[in-house]
């Protein structure tokens, strides 16, 4: 499984607002914060970990709601 350790990083520091996993992607690829492997599929997998991660009380993302995936850090 795909991790993405650096991913509360992501969303703390570089956007004041709601990021898409592309936009989170795009970070974590052009800062070196996770080296990507070819024959993965890093944009799926941290796909399915933020809508995984952002149901129940426990959470750790928050899904907002809408047609468009924008994540957040829950507070």
């Amino acid at each position: 499984m795909l991790s993405f350790p650096n991913l509360n990083q992501v969303l703390e520091n570089y956007s004041d607002a709601p990021m898409t996993p592309k936009q989170i992607l795009q970070v974590i690829e052009a800062e070196g914060l996770k080296e990507m492997r070819s024959g993965t599929s890093p944009l799926a997998c941290l796909n399915a970990m933020l809508h995984s991660n952002s149901r129940g009380g426990e959470g750790l993302f928050y899904k907002l709601p809408g047609r468009i995936s924008l994540f957040t850090l829950k507070r």
